[in-house]
């Protein structure tokens, strides 16, 4: 069977946490040679037709085509900050092929600076699947660990995990993903990076904030 192109409709990045091991900062704002944090994970979805950021924005300059929403309750966790974003894409049968199975959506979180490295590799693995048996794929850092927020999943099987996951307040992304058949593709080196600490922050060679900075 030939391979069906991938139809990358939308990303949805996730920038809703509340940084509390940076000290409730906004951790989007943290620059790496010279963008944001989340400008640089805006950047890398530059493949997808529609991009939604969920969350607080602060300081990054976006394009004015990124759409920006909050999941409700605020802090509600992933699996509701992702049907935020899913909600503002188009709907499914909306535009051409995107009720198809070549349709997919990236998930991302806001605060991976060197995620546009992965972004390739995983459009290339969903290609290749086979989608009768494939819902999507999903990074695996050097350690062995899924990288939920760093996937790309074919949009009916996203919808419909969105809907079977009741209820959405405080779910996790492992529980939203569940259900879902995904592909691991290994990415080693600093693709799959996250600034979740000071120490995560001076790895990635980020500034802009003072607090925790000094080694």
């Amino acid at each position: 069977m030939d391979s069906e192109p991938v139809v990358v409709i939308g990303a949805v990045i996730l920038m809703g946490g509340r940084a509390e091991r940076l000290g409730g900062i906004v951790k989007g704002d943290l620059r790496v040679e010279g963008r944001t944090l989340l400008e640089r994970v805006v950047a890398a979805a530059g493949p997808a037709r529609r991009r939604v950021v969920v969350g607080e924005v602060g300081g990054s300059e976006l394009p004015p085509d990124v759409v920006v929403v909050r999941e409700e309750p605020a802090f509600a966790g992933p699996a509701a900050a992702v049907a935020a974003g899913v909600a503002a894409l188009p709907q499914v049968g909306a535009a051409a092929r995107t009720d198809d199975e070549a349709s997919a959506v990236l998930l991302l979180a806001g605060d991976q600076p060197f995620v546009g490295e992965a972004i390739d590799p995983l459009v290339a693995a969903l290609v290749a699947s086979d989608p009768e048996h494939v819902d999507g794929v999903q990074a695996v850092d050097g350690a062995g660990r899924a990288q939920y927020l760093t996937s790309l999943v074919r949009r009916p099987a996203l919808d419909a995990a969105i809907a079977a996951t009741v209820p959405l307040e405080g779910a996790s992304m492992r529980r939203l993903v569940a259900a879902l058949r995904l592909v691991d593709v290994p990415l080693r080196g600093r693709a799959t990076m996250d600034v979740d600490t000071w120490a995560d922050a001076r790895a990635a060679g980020a500034t802009g904030a003072t607090e925790g900075m000094t080694t």
